[in-house]
């Protein structure tokens, strides 16, 4: 997979949340045709590439903002 169609699936799964100029030089010279889209989701998180997913205004770790997300769909 090129560095295009990874920006193209990490956009429509995060929308505007992600840092497109951090993850194509995250990827520079990274043989990405030997990882899947999961992994590059998780190398790409595991960066800290993807910015606040839960919507309140801080970018956390990860799994923070995962709680955050959750939490804010059920309405805590």
């Amino acid at each position: 997979m090129d560095i295009q169609n990874i920006i193209s699936e990490l956009q429509s799964k995060f929308g505007d949340k992600i840092n497109v100029s951090a993850i194509t030089e995250h990827f520079k010279g990274v043989d990405t045709s030997k990882f899947s889209i999961t992994e590059i989701i998780e190398k790409v998180k595991s960066a800290g590439l993807v910015g606040d997913l839960d919507g309140d205004g801080i970018k956390e770790g990860v799994f923070e903002e995962i709680k955050g997300k959750i939490g804010n769909i059920f309405g805590k």
